[in-house]
């Protein structure tokens, strides 16, 4: 369970250019739920989704994932959190252009002590999963838009997350692709994962099972 009570984020702080990003920040997500959070551009959607993926830090308030308090934790406790309960999935792939499929696939599971050719066999069913097995040598600089969102999602789940976390999942691709990587989020929802995407099309917010609406670094709804 993913539990926000009054999380605030602050940039610079206590200088002259101090920035207010998240204010009071009270929600909670249960697990196995599919939510979207939305909001325009500079709403703070963004900034909320690094906090719960454990990569940004927030100054006030306190986040729970599974009840374990995430505030002060040191970057050894945040590292085994984000790659042993989130997977995440970036707007813009984040995947090495110059790497195979495969090879982007495994990068988490380099944290792990296991042997190579365990690592290859998880990324390999991670691919298979989102469609993307005959491609696992192609590097992704070949890939299209949709097949390179595809692999970033293989990557996000290769070590089994409990938590998905998307951010404008969609924002970069066509009607068709669109579609068809809702299909697999929703896939992934009915195998149990809680999803959290992150959007600013609410066609693809109005698919998942609550809508938390942020404005000015403030819910506003949800």
């Amino acid at each position: 369970m993913i539990k926000l009570n009054r999380v605030g984020k602050i940039y610079n702080k206590d200088s002259a250019n101090e920035y207010r990003a998240l204010e009071n920040i009270d929600f909670t997500v249960n697990d196995g739920e599919m939510v979207a959070i939305i909001g325009k551009s500079g709403a703070g959607k963004s900034t909320l989704l690094h906090v719960l993926a454990c990569i940004d830090s927030y100054e006030e308030g306190e986040y729970y994932l599974d009840n374990l308090l995430i505030k002060n934790l040191n970057e050894k406790n945040l590292s085994h959190i984000r790659n042993s309960k989130i997977g995440i999935v970036m707007q813009d792939f984040a995947l090495i252009d110059d790497f195979s499929c495969i090879e982007n696939v495994m990068l988490p599971l380099d944290f792990a002590k296991v042997k190579r050719n365990v690592k290859l066999q998880k990324a390999m069913t991670a691919l298979e999963s989102v469609g993307m097995s005959q491609m696992a040598k192609k590097t992704v600089n070949r890939l299209s838009g949709g097949q390179k969102q595809r692999v970033a999602i293989a990557r996000a789940i290769v070590n089994d997350p409990s938590v998905i976390l998307t951010d404008e999942p969609t924002g970069a691709l066509d009607t068709n692709n669109s579609a068809e990587i809702m299909s697999l989020f929703h896939l992934l929802h009915d195998k149990g994962c809680t999803m959290i995407i992150v959007t600013h099309d609410m066609e693809i917010a109005k698919q998942c099972e609550r809508i938390i609406e942020i404005t000015d670094g403030k819910i506003i709804n949800g």
